[in-house]
């Protein structure tokens, strides 16, 4: 295989500030891991922390040299909106990079578009709308879960996230608007099985189903992924989590579940790998919850479980998403327009 020069991209702000939120240190450990991986293969790889603001960071990366981009930058300062800014400056500079293009990535973050989306081709999702004030007229059976439009890793999802009156719902939509200065998604909270679902490769191929078994869960606890249960070891919700994949589903299900993903990563434009967040009602039909481009790549997430149980390896598969790029076959193809 061809050796590379790389460029692994991240927030500068991983280096700094180590234990001060846990998604941080998670996020660095996997980005010091990739470049073992990759540099035990024999590849040259260059660091490009990246800082706020974006505008210009394609000049960065052309003085770079590299051949191709390994993209970790899942956000920038606090700033979830920079994820797809730093891919259209990745766009721009013409070098190819790792993962979903920056159309994908914006579309995904803007849930209330993506949900619009999969709506419009057909495909479920829970009943819901968008509240852009805590006044706004709503139609919903509760339980209901407020989330942030535009966040992503849980953020904003606590146990007070699902809420049982009217007056919950209001208080927590006000909550959302005036901490993340965003519109608020309310959707009807579906108690059934929750399925994530990885879909990766240049052509494109469903990776086995993992489901969330949340039978340890304490009754008094609202049964889904909160910030905790992703970010905080120690947790109640992080030990009631426990992901199972392959998940015991019957065929039947698991096509129809591997189908709605394939569409889902289709539809979106996603290239390379996503995960696709799928939750079933009470009558066990599926509904899409949201998809992930660029989903968490630590050793430990659930996309390397579902990787294990496809048969790739872990580090062949990190390594083939730098090919993918640089051969023009994952993300990254440049626009012209972009570079006027």
């Amino acid at each position: 295989m061809q050796t590379l020069r790389i460029a692994l991209a991240y927030d500068s702000r991983l280096q700094g500030e180590a234990g001060a939120v846990p998604i941080h240190d998670a996020i660095w450990e996997t980005v010091n891991g990739i470049r073992q991986i990759l540099e035990e293969r024999g590849h040259k790889l260059v660091h490009l922390p990246i800082r706020a603001p974006v505008d210009g960071l394609w000049r960065r990366i052309r003085e770079l040299g590299a051949d191709v981009i390994f993209n970790l930058a899942e956000s920038i300062e606090g700033s979830s909106v920079a994820e797809w800014e730093v891919a259209q400056e990745m766009e721009r500079s013409g070098v190819p990079f790792t993962g979903c293009p920056s159309r994908a990535l914006r579309l995904c973050l803007d849930k209330a578009k993506a949900r619009e989306l999969f709506s419009g081709d057909g495909l479920p999702v829970p009943p819901g709308r968008v509240m852009g004030t805590p006044d706004d007229p709503i139609d919903l059976r509760f339980p209901a879960i407020v989330k942030c439009n535009r966040e992503d890793a849980s953020i904003g999802l606590d146990d007070g996230a699902v809420v049982w009156t009217e007056m919950e719902l209001r208080t927590r939509v006000a909550w959302v608007l005036t901490e993340f200065q965003q519109p608020a998604i309310v959707e009807e909270f579906l108690d059934g099985r929750e399925f994530n679902i990885a879909v990766a490769g240049s052509d494109p191929v469903v990776l086995p189903i993992s489901e969330i078994d949340f039978s340890t869960m304490p009754s008094e606890k609202p049964r889904f992924v909160s910030y905790k249960a992703k970010w905080a070891p120690e947790s109640t919700e992080y030990k009631s989590t426990i992901p199972v994949c392959p998940a015991h589903i019957a065929e039947a299900q698991a096509q129809r579940l591997r189908r709605l993903a394939l569409r889902a990563f289709q539809l979106t434009g996603c290239q390379g790998y996503a995960r696709v967040d799928v939750r079933m009602d009470s009558e066990g039909r599926p509904h899409i919850l949201e998809i992930n481009p660029n989903p968490d790549l630590s050793l430990d997430a659930g996309l390397a479980r579902s990787l294990c149980a496809h048969g790739w390896s872990y580090g062949d598969f990190i390594e083939q998403l730098t090919v993918w790029a640089s051969e023009g076959k994952n993300g990254g193809a440049p626009d012209d327009r972009l570079l006027d």
